[in-house]
């Protein structure tokens, strides 16, 4: 059985095989969080939160971020909370210009990639765990415009509210490099 605790000490989240419950204050409590595959939990410094990174078809799917509060009386999802970030990220990869190419071939080449859906990944919290870092990315897959592109955002928690968007190397110089996705031309 793995157990993983919160900071506080009075959270417990415990995984036997794909069965994941939680005791909170001595008092246990079921959840459907076993049946999120490659699941990665990062505990809020203040024990009220947990944000879960996700993916919907393993290493080739999609990955998502669910936030989750903790009450007395249980875990409680909070619902669309990685919407704003999805949204604000396609939309923006949507707009960057078409790259410039030196063949025919190449430029038919790109124009049969697709735009992917994003994948999200929390990396760290902030500010008290009031605020959430999120990395947005562009699957690194042969099909994808735009392959390995991300940006990074810090987010309001609960609320999910966007309070600001990184280039990559400007999150390299504000955050914890190891949280975040690796540049591609590095």
């Amino acid at each position: 059985m793995l157990t993983l605790p919160s900071p506080d000490g009075n959270k417990i989240i415990k995984v036997r095989n794909e069965t994941v419950g939680i005791v909170i204050d001595g008092k246990g409590y079921r959840t459907k969080l076993g049946e999120k595959t490659s699941a990665e939990l990062g505990w809020a410094s203040d024990s009220q939160h947990f944000f879960l990174t996700w993916t919907d078809g393993g290493d080739t799917g999609t990955w998502h971020i669910e936030l989750y509060s903790l009450t007395g009386s249980g875990v409680k999802q909070i619902t669309r909370f990685e919407s704003n970030v999805r949204r604000d990220f396609e939309h923006r990869i949507r707009q960057l210009p078409i790259p410039k190419f030196t063949s025919n071939m190449d430029r038919q080449y790109w124009l049969g990639k697709e735009y992917c859906e994003a994948n999200l990944v929390g990396a760290q919290w902030l500010n008290d765990s009031q605020e959430l870092l999120v990395s947005a990315l562009v699957p690194n897959v042969g099909i994808c415009r735009f392959a390995s592109k991300f940006e990074v955002y810090r987010v309001a928690v609960p609320s999910g509210k966007i309070l600001q968007r990184y280039e990559p190397r400007d999150a390299y110089k504000e955050f914890d490099r190891e949280s975040l996705p690796r540049i591609a031309d590095e």
